[in-house]
């Protein structure tokens, strides 16, 4: 070291953001807050004895003017007695905090209790003032230097700009906090990605597997009995509305025509529903029914139009037309039910079925693993560390402007 090292200018402090933290508890520690908040607690407490002592004198003093009559001498009394011990124990509740932090907070809420406190014993001071006005105005302004004490001691610490450090502390650990979320939202980025990665290519594979089932023979022959019973459903329903057109066209006559006819049940069957009927009616008991309404035609009041219709239709309507339906009915109910058999034992569709099933559910997971995917992109896309980085060099600014911080 030189001789005249000492006469060198000092050079801006510089500070590494990662030690601001220390730095600004380096900060308060050196203005030894706590140690004025702990003699202010000295000087508090003798004024707390000392507000004791007054309420003790109060309650021993003597009236100004002993000629009052004796009630209004006990409802002093009474009122001095409520008064003192109110006091006495919301001083006995009084506990200033050890920390300066705490101390704004503690000194806005004495105030506060202060203000109810003198609301509540309104009526006591009232009447006491009244017989003992100096032994109360010393209690009153013994109470007052304790809040004035308290007002000075926030102050104090307010003009060492401690709300200032607070503020550069609240945001460093907002920075802090900020910084540690979005290390475990890019973790958490990294492995979503990896799950919907994961996700899609097993649904590739089993797309991939569908195609293969789908180009089997197996898979030829089970559409090929599909095709089949749609088929065979489409000729059931056409016989279905023919039956229907028919007996649409009969309806009047039979209508007529049941009323003297031993089979009512039938015809009403078949007006009804002429295809359920016809596969119920082993026997063709209609064609009994249609001879005997042809005989009767004449006797039904029809027009003529209708007359002729029913004669065509009664000839149509033979034992080899409905043996014929009969047949052809019961032949593709057999055939579907043979399909319907195969279609449901088909192991090829047995295996498409599964695999597209799981396709969907793979489908739904891919969607939700994508939904959480971007909802965490555009979370860390709002947490902006270089923001909060320079507003904590700022409150640093305000407390030390000529400081250098320096990034690590």
């Amino acid at each position: 070291m030189g001789f005249f090292d000492f006469l060198k200018k000092k050079g801006p402090e510089e500070l590494s953001f990662s030690k601001i933290g220390e730095w600004l508890d380096k900060q308060v520690a050196d203005k030894k807050l706590n140690q004025r908040v702990a003699n202010s607690k000295d000087v508090i407490n003798s004024k707390i004895l000392g507000v004791h002592r007054l309420l003790d004198e109060l309650e021993k003093a003597g009236l100004r003017n002993e000629n009052i009559p004796m009630k209004a001498k006990h409802m002093m009394e009474g009122h001095r007695k409520a008064y003192i011990h109110r006091l006495k124990r919301f001083l006995d509740e009084m506990e200033v905090p050890d920390d300066f932090s705490q101390i704004g907070f503690y000194a806005a809420n004495f105030s506060e209790s202060l203000t109810k406190l003198s609301e509540e014993t309104q009526k006591n001071f009232f009447v006491l003032k009244e017989f003992l006005e100096e032994p109360l105005s010393k209690v009153i302004k013994g109470v007052k230097s304790i809040e004035d004490e308290l007002v000075k001691l926030q102050s104090d610490i307010e003009r060492e700009g401690i709300e200032v450090i607070k503020d550069a502390k609240i945001r460093l650990k907002q920075y802090q906090d900020d910084l540690k979320r979005k290390a475990m939202l890019e973790e958490e980025k990294i492995s979503q990605s990896k799950e919907v990665d994961s996700l899609r290519e097993r649904k590739s594979r089993l797309g991939v597997r569908l195609d293969e089932l789908r180009q089997t023979k197996e898979y030829d022959d089970f559409k090929g009995l599909l095709e089949n019973k749609k088929a065979n459903e489409e000729r059931l329903k056409q016989i279905e509305h023919e039956l229907k057109v028919m007996f649409a066209e009969l309806n009047r006559p039979l209508r007529k025509f049941k009323h003297s006819s031993l089979q009512e049940k039938v015809i009403d069957k078949y007006l009804l529903d002429p295809f359920g009927a016809l596969e119920d009616d082993a026997s063709l008991i209609i064609l009994e029914v249609l001879a005997k309404m042809k005989q009767e035609l004449d006797n039904l009041e029809l027009s003529d139009s209708q007359f002729e219709k029913a004669q065509e239709l009664i000839e149509k309507l033979n034992r080899e037309f409905f043996m014929d339906k009969r047949m052809e009915i019961d032949r593709l109910k057999d055939l579907n039910k043979d399909y319907a058999t195969r279609i449901n034992h088909s192991v090829v569709a047995l295996n498409i079925a599964e695999t597209d099933t799981l396709i969907r559910g793979l489908g739904e997971r891919v969607n939700e693993a994508e939904r959480s995917l971007e909802e965490v992109s555009k979370v860390l896309e709002e947490i902006n560390l270089d923001f909060l980085k320079q507003k904590v060099k700022e409150r640093v600014k305000e407390v030390s402007p000529d400081i250098i911080i320096k990034d690590d």
